[in-house]
């Protein structure tokens, strides 16, 4: 399943035509965006994330006042959790390519059901960059998820993100 480098893979990903969540502010973010904070029901790391020990089952939450971003928060462990941001929207020429063997692995058999996220990394109050190199990608029919590593974007494990700084 290859990611053309286009908007359009994240248009293939709003299907779902349920209203926005009440604490969404209508008409902030993409769309497409919007789309992962309707994932209702916990999403499952069957391998785990790096980092985060025994933590497989998570909730996404999207972040108040800035719909790019997002809370992957552990069930098991309340305290841990990763700050994922939406790529495609930052990084317009950003693509993937899901090998067979992870498709197998998170069920996936159509392009509409993945979400693709980054972690991000804070540096100080106006800093922050994104792991390209490792996207996580979400089946949102299966509920399950994986950090994929692409070796062939290992310069690109801490990309700035860009500031708005009104």
């Amino acid at each position: 399943m290859i990611f053309p480098q286009t908007a359009e893979v994240m248009a293939l990903v709003a299907h779902d035509n349920k209203e926005p969540e009440k604490d969404m502010k209508a008409g902030t973010g993409s769309e497409e965006t919007r789309q992962a904070s309707r994932l209702e029901e916990p999403i499952t790391f069957n391998r785990g994330l790096p980092g985060l020990g025994e933590s497989r089952r998570f909730t996404l939450h999207v972040i108040e006042d800035n719909p790019l971003f997002y809370y992957l928060q552990s069930i098991e462990e309340q305290d841990v959790g990763l700050i994922l941001v939406d790529p495609f929207p930052c990084f317009p020429d950003y693509s993937l390519e899901i090998s067979d063997q992870d498709k197998k692995e998170l069920q996936l058999d159509q392009v509409e059901d993945v979400l693709v996220f980054t972690t991000v990394t804070l540096l100080g109050e106006s800093k922050m960059t994104t792991n390209l190199a490792a996207p996580v990608v979400v089946n949102t029919r299966s509920r399950l998820a994986k950090q994929l590593i692409l070796p062939e974007r290992v310069e690109e494990m801490r990309v700035p993100l860009p500031v708005n700084e009104e």
